[in-house]
């Protein structure tokens, strides 16, 4: 692989979690020389596109989750596998017309199962290659497990981002007997001067798919209002501006830069967010620690809330358990020293695979 390459960069777009550890991956091929396409859909290909607004960017088919109250045992998230399980058909035969068009000679496909090719070098990574974690029948876990197997096989090489080992982030979901590389932690923050804000503030990340999202800010809203001493401030993480009504003690905004939710993470006094994995290797990448809330019946965040808890110290709840609780009486040790985080010659040494 050499500089003047043309690679494309594609994540999943089920949130913003994926495109944004693709950050520094891009940044790197940007740096040496590689000329980036960057592949997507929706707000996942937006988020790429306003970081990165002098590169060409192509649209991919996309099958949109949905999740219902009961999370993934619901009607809306079945019928919404059945739309993914075709959509990468579609974006398999997509790929190879997207690769004559633009003289793609690399792809980097971030948990997009079609984008993998038999005319050039395809690399997929991942930090789930066991689902037996606990929170899913084994059966299921089983069968989930074998289908991911048989789409990674198709790639040249499966890149896991995170360590290998006692300390590594997402556990035994990435436990495997593949052949893989693993590549360290990712987070668009990696390598950020981080000012802080001289302000004392508790600090809300909203993320992930409705409804839930909502049914956790409003949970927060409703504890803040009767707390009119504390402040909350919320990065509200939707794909519109659109404005809430908030008492006085809260305050909002909606996507900022990722310069500004460092600074409000690292300055805040206390953390609150889903368990999502790119959203626990940004804390990594911080030095700070969290109070974890799951997505309801979500068995990736259920599980790597209760990893965190046990392995670094975190402070884990469900969403149930958080609506009875006091947060007032929250307490927890905010700074946390990570040092297992992507280096620069480790992405070097992904690239020279292709080579």
């Amino acid at each position: 692989m050499k500089a003047g390459s043309k690679i494309l960069v594609a994540p999943l777009d089920w949130g913003l979690g994926h495109a944004s550890r693709c950050v520094p991956i891009v940044r790197f091929f940007i740096a040496n020389g590689f000329e980036v396409v960057l592949g997507g859909g929706g707000d996942s290909l937006r988020y790429l596109c306003t970081r990165f607004p002098e590169l060409t960017y192509v649209e991919l088919p996309s099958a949109r989750m949905t999740y219902g109250r009961r999370g993934m045992v619901s009607l809306p998230f079945l019928f919404s596998m059945f739309r993914f399980a075709s959509n990468i058909r579609r974006e398999h035969r997509a790929l190879e017309k997207i690769i004559s068009d633009y003289s793609i000679d690399y792809v980097f496909s971030d948990n997009r199962l079609g984008l993998y090719s038999e005319a050039v070098p395809s690399f997929y990574m991942t930090h789930q290659l066991n689902f037996d974690n606990g929170f899913l029948n084994r059966s299921a876990a089983r069968m989930m497990k074998r289908l991911h197997l048989r789409y990674i096989n198709k790639y040249r090489y499966c890149l896991v981002p995170d360590v290998d080992g006692e300390m590594s982030l997402s556990g035994k979901m990435s436990n495997t007997d593949l052949s893989v590389k693993h590549i360290g932690p990712l987070s668009r923050f990696y390598g950020m001067k981080v000012a802080k804000v001289d302000e004392e503030f508790d600090l809300l990340l909203l993320s992930g798919v409705e409804p839930q999202r909502t049914v956790l800010e409003n949970i927060f809203i409703k504890k803040y209002s009767s707390m009119p001493n504390a402040r909350l401030h919320i990065i509200r993480g939707v794909p519109s501006g659109d404005e809430i009504s908030l008492p006085a003690n809260i305050t909002s905004e909606n996507n900022p830069s990722d310069e500004r939710i460092a600074s409000l993470i690292v300055s805040a006094h206390r953390v609150f967010c889903r368990s999502g994995y790119s959203s626990l290797c940004d804390l990594a990448a911080l030095g700070r620690r969290a109070v974890l809330v799951p997505t309801p019946r979500q068995p990736e965040q259920e599980y790597l809330a209760e990893h965190f808890k046990g392995k670094f110290g975190f402070v884990a709840y469900s969403q149930d358990e958080l609506q009875n609780l006091d947060l007032q009486e929250i307490h927890y040790e905010s700074e946390w020293n990570y040092s297992y985080l992507c280096k620069i010659d480790e992405i070097m040494n992904l690239v020279n695979m292709g080579a």
